[in-house]
């Protein structure tokens, strides 16, 4: 997190010094909110915070950095219905984004890449009867695209990120009538946010 958080600070020293800039709106814009999250393990969900930072180089346009954390918790994989732990990832991306128009209400596409660290419940066995199971995970530092859609609602804005963390999975090891079957899951997840705008308003 330190180096997502001093990627964040040196985007929005840069975004200050901005050359081409924006005609009706701030130079720089701040947005922080919540989120809300779910991945495509069955029950597995998560919530967490988000914060961005952009200049503004264009009415339309805005180049910055996002910087999100999300704790997962809940789901179960495989036959032998394997729980799994709490985990936390967080990430520090440099983002752009186009917004529609200069209405209140403004639809936008961005897109971010950048670092990953993920945090999660590394080695564990589950012994059930005959049968048992084992999940591992690595932990550590990954590269990560996270496309955007939303929409502005004067100051609030509501948006859904996919974030995919590459090579970030989950394997499970399990063992079906004494035959041992692997099976890998991906740790990728998708946010839907809410946030407020503290900066960045029209002029």
């Amino acid at each position: 997190m330190r180096v997502a958080f001093a990627v964040l600070l040196i985007v929005a020293a840069e975004s200050a010094e901005v050359h081409a800039e924006a005609e009706h709106y701030e130079n720089v814009r701040v947005d922080a909110g919540v989120t809300g999250s779910t991945t495509s393990i069955s029950g597995r969900n998560g919530s967490g915070m988000v914060v961005e930072i952009m200049g503004m180089a264009h009415d339309n346009i805005g180049i910055g950095a996002r910087v999100e954390m999300a704790v997962m918790f809940g789901g179960e994989l495989g036959d032998n219905n394997t729980d799994l732990g709490v985990a936390m990832a967080a990430s520090g991306v440099i983002k752009a984004e186009y917004l529609l128009g200069r209405e209140f209400v403004r639809p936008f596409v961005g897109l971010g890449a950048g670092g990953y660290s993920n945090n999660t419940i590394g080695s564990r066995t589950n012994d059930e009867g005959p049968n048992g199971s084992r999940l591992t995970s690595v932990t550590g530092r990954y590269f990560g695209v996270a496309p955007q859609v939303g929409v502005d609602l004067g100051p609030v804005r509501i948006a859904a990120t996919y974030n995919a963390i590459l090579g970030a999975q989950l394997e499970l090891i399990e063992n079906i009538g004494g035959v041992d079957r692997t099976t890998h899951h991906s740790q990728n997840f998708l946010s839907i946010e809410l946030s407020s705008q503290f900066a960045g308003g029209r002029k």
